[in-house]
């Protein structure tokens, strides 16, 4: 296997080529900013070293798509693989003639004079494995799996935050659109932590996920995020494993949580402190309200947050809960719960559920959608702090919807005022064992 420091040079000279000449398979632009940075004038680039100022982002990535071979260059395609391919995309962010000036300075500002469009600058498969019940990095004969846990090991130690974040996308997305989502919301933490894309085989048409199809393709794929998850912890030095998902991601989490907990009940260990997982976040959640409370138990014990995210007007939760059955989404408002379920809920002290559209009257505007957890700018703050921070939702800005009820909260109209009186207290101290961030003239 090539040294670390080889196949990273090789992505950075890929990649001056590579932006130069193309735009990569896809691209997106760059998400609004949160307006945690907006309203502090601050950038999330301020504090990164002069000798990590380079605009393209690492990104890790598992993927149980099977490799497209038809293609010159690699690339994954919607079949479903027999194996997970390991390797790091880098993501590059405009093209080649964005400084990082330019880019910090678009990423604290609310209007940007130029689109910045994300697209896959380099992509290097490691290999690939058959995941297992219990899978260690050595049993893995090509020697891909020890040697990118390996590298994440390295990318984790020379990084400022310790933790590693997973990304799970939702349905009708393409293998880049993972990369390219796991980056941001990276870029958006400081790039700070180390960042990884689980990838899992949806087709990029409605039909495809709206037939069930996909959805069967999403449990089939969850296994795979579970031995991944048991590697990860085994493997590496992350202080805690994060997972963003969204949308239909949301059942792979689930799934994958779940069964987790079913492999490792028996052994009477502590699951939080053997599996290290952080905050577990859904955003606009595609998972049927009855198949996470089953889970909720289970995936409380593993995490240390975890976060729900609801909306009064998701159109594409409420098609999917009346045309695909399965009742209400999570990521939907409106809950008609029992006593049962609501002990459920009470019973998970782990459990923040964010009701973004409450008081959306005091704020004038509602915050909607499927997308509003990465397009709106104060519903992406959350999203960012709650992984990148040790904060309790009060400390976040939000409000609580009850009082003695810690599992309900609301973004208050008055929330950036409460952002700038949470976060000027300690600057841009987000874990409470790590240096203060200094600004570029500190």
């Amino acid at each position: 296997m090539a040294s670390r420091r080889l196949i990273h040079g090789f992505i950075a000279l890929y990649a001056a080529t590579f932006l130069a000449s193309c735009s990569g398979p896809s691209v997106q632009p760059l998400m609004p900013t949160p307006v945690l940075y907006s309203e502090l004038d601050v950038s999330p680039l301020d504090h990164v070293p002069e000798d990590k100022r380079w605009t393209p982002r690492l990104v890790y990535y598992a993927t149980t798509r099977a490799r497209d071979d038809n293609l010159q260059r690699i690339d994954y395609g919607n079949r479903e693989g027999e194996e997970m391919s390991i390797g790091m995309t880098l993501v590059g962010f405009g093209g080649s003639k964005l400084t990082w000036s330019d880019l910090s300075d678009y990423s604290r500002q609310v209007e940007r004079t130029d689109i910045v469009d994300l697209s896959i600058a380099g992509l290097v498969e490691v290999g690939s494995f058959v995941p297992s019940p219990g899978q260690r990095a050595e049993s893995d004969e090509s020697g891909a799996l020890p040697w990118l846990m390996n590298d994440i090991n390295a990318s984790i130690e020379d990084a400022r935050d310790k933790d590693l974040l997973i990304y799970v996308h939702g349905a009708k997305v393409n293998f880049y659109n993972a990369s390219a989502f796991a980056a941001q919301l990276d870029h958006f933490m400081g790039r700070d932590m180390t960042s990884l894309a689980f990838s899992w085989p949806t087709r990029q048409n409605i039909v495809a996920y709206g037939g069930g199809g996909d959805v069967r393709r999403a449990y089939r794929a969850a296994p795979s995020l579970t031995s991944l998850l048991e590697v990860l912890s085994q493997e590496t030095v992350a202080r805690r494993i994060h997972i963003v998902c969204w949308s239909a991601g949301g059942r792979v989490v689930t799934s994958a949580l779940q069964e987790l907990y079913d492999r490792h009940a028996q052994e009477g260990q502590d699951l939080r402190e053997r599996f290290r997982l952080g905050t577990v976040y859904y955003a606009a959640a595609d998972v049927p309200e009855e198949e996470f409370l089953a889970a909720l138990p289970a995936i409380n014990e593993l995490s240390s947050r975890v976060v729900v995210t609801v909306s009064s007007n998701d159109d594409a939760l409420r098609m999917a809960s009346k045309l695909m059955g399965g009742g209400v989404r999570i990521g939907q408002r409106g809950h008609n719960l029992g006593e049962e379920e609501i002990e459920t809920l009470l019973a998970a002290d782990r459990l923040e559920v964010i009701d973004v559209s409450r008081d959306w009257e005091g704020r004038g505007f509602d915050i909607t959608g499927h997308r509003y957890w990465f397009d709106h700018p104060w519903a992406s703050t959350d999203v960012v702090l709650s992984v990148r921070s040790d904060f309790d939702p009060q400390d976040r800005g939000l409000k609580p919807v009850e009082a003695g009820y810690s599992q309900f909260w609301s973004i208050p109209p008055d929330y950036p005022q409460r952002l700038r009186d949470s976060l000027s207290r300690d600057g841009l101290r987000l874990r409470k064992d790590e240096p203060l961030a200094e600004g570029p003239d500190s």
